[in-house]
């Protein structure tokens, strides 16, 4: 994948105001996070090269300002496009380093 296009779309805080993101991307065997290469507040669309090593990205965001972010981790997309609207934030990605309890 040479271009890595991300639309992050306007969502609202808990705060009424614009959702922070953060991207990163994630090198190696997945679980390692490498440089960051978006900082921003929704409501945008970027494009990145994703060097060599990454095999993906994590996508934080803060719903609640002041506490810790929550994350998505995901495989470089084969289509080259994310779209922060359309994720599942309930399960973690292949690449997620949280433990799955049984249910």
């Amino acid at each position: 994948m040479s271009q890595l296009r991300i639309v992050w779309h306007e969502q609202t805080s808990d705060f009424g105001q614009p959702m922070p993101w953060f991207g990163s991307w994630l090198v190696g065997d997945g679980e390692t996070e490498g440089d960051w290469f978006h900082s921003g507040r929704g409501s945008a669309e970027t494009t990145h090269e994703p060097p060599d090593e990454a095999v993906g990205v994590r996508l934080r965001f803060w719903p609640s300002e002041g506490l810790d972010p929550e994350y998505i981790d995901l495989p470089l997309p084969d289509t080259g496009l994310i779209e922060t609207i359309s994720l599942d934030y309930d399960h973690p990605g292949p690449h997620s380093r949280l433990d799955l309890l049984d249910q």
